[in-house]
């Protein structure tokens, strides 16, 4: 028997294009020598539908003859080249061997995903094998993160005019990711009017372009002349199949709520909401299967009434000596009408090492052979 524990450096989370480094520790408890005919590791993308609602060709689930995958129940995307860490070990007695290796995921592939009818996953795979003994697979998930858009190809890195010539660094992929994400995050308001056929009933403004996960959107609302009793905002991502992968042509768009929040504001001339955008979710991005993109819903109660004049009328109840001298009740009721409206937000990833601090990822495997 042979201990087998997989680890992977930098937090189980990783950006397109990053060096994945992986360690492969073999102990052996016995008091035999052991031995192990050969063992490969590589990184692997998994897809995963709903077959009742999305239809995928078997042309566009590309397998490599040398993927670690074709062992398992679900359809690769996506394999690196695999990397054959030793062939023939002898392991003695209470010792221990330890091999390396790393891969990288493409940047045009998508992030890591678990929606309602597509799912893509991304495993660090191992391979072991004893002679005369079936494929072993020990497997560690990790999460991917991408920003589409992102153009790194520059085109060929012209040759210096003579030998000593200084030559210009080419910039990291990672640090182009962060540099592309926090452009799209500088603080830019913007203003929406919100108006029904009896005029305008608020204003809208938001601080920023986009947010990164785990952000707060901030949100301001000024009501104006037609009378808002309460406000609920919803913060949702939803995801829709392209049309030429569905099975039924009436698939409807899946919406997930994140976060909610009602206010009341009668009476209220101005107000603020956050909404707050969990680490364990994905950001906005599109493949040919899937679009997957968010919005803040709003859903306005409209009081059928004119806005402050006519409800302290009604809710004045009881008059006693001077007329500057009165109680006022709230009304039992007031006739509303309800008005909804969706808010597109673009929400980007933010750094790895924070959604690994933050939300937890598995960083180790262990299995016997």
């Amino acid at each position: 028997m042979i201990e087998v524990q997989l680890t992977v450096e930098g937090g189980g989370v990783f950006i397109v294009g990053q060096t994945i480094k992986c360690l492969v520790t073999l102990h052996n408890p016995t008091d035999e020598t052991d031995r192990l005919a050969w063992a490969t590791g590589q990184i692997s993308g998994q897809l995963k539908v709903d077959e009742r609602r999305v239809i995928v060709a078997r042309d566009e689930v590309t397998l490599s003859s040398s993927s670690l995958t074709r062992h398992g129940s679900n359809d690769g995307f996506f394999s690196s080249d695999p990397d054959i860490l030793f062939c023939d070990l002898e392991i003695g007695p209470s010792s221990t061997k330890v091999f390396t290796f790393s891969g990288t995921v493409p940047t045009h592939l998508p992030p890591s995903y678990r929606g309602s009818y597509i799912k893509y996953s991304y495993l660090v795979l191992v391979g072991l094998q004893r002679v005369n003994r079936p494929v072993s697979l020990v497997s560690l998930p990790i999460r991917i993160i991408n920003l589409p858009g992102i153009n790194h190809s520059k085109g060929p890195t012209p040759l210096p005019t003579h030998p000593f010539a200084p030559r210009e660094p080419r910039a990291n992929y990672e640090d182009v990711f962060m540099d592309k994400v926090q452009s799209l995050c500088c603080k830019k308001t913007r203003s929406f009017e919100v108006k029904t056929s009896s005029g305008l009933v608020c204003i809208v403004r938001l601080s920023r372009a986009a947010y990164r996960l785990g952000d707060p959107i901030d949100i301001s609302l000024e009501f104006a002349e037609v009378s808002c009793v309460q406000v609920t905002l919803r913060l949702q991502a939803m995801e829709t199949i392209s049309p030429e992968h569905e099975t039924r042509p009436d698939t409807d768009s899946r919406f997930t709520t994140h976060d909610t929040k009602t206010l009341n504001c009668i009476h209220t001339a101005s107000t603020n909401a956050s909404l707050h955008i969990p680490l364990n979710v994905v950001n906005s991005f599109s493949t040919n299967l899937v679009l997957v993109r968010w919005q803040v819903q709003f859903e306005f109660l409209i009081s059928q009434l004119r806005p402050s004049g006519e409800l302290l009328d009604l809710g004045n109840t009881l008059v006693s000596g001077e007329m500057s001298d009165c109680e006022w009740r709230p009304l039992h009721s007031v006739p509303v009408s309800t008005l909804c409206w969706e808010l597109p937000v673009k929400v980007v990833p933010t750094l790895p090492q924070y959604i690994a601090t933050i939300a937890w990822q598995r960083t180790q495997a262990k299995d016997t052979v």
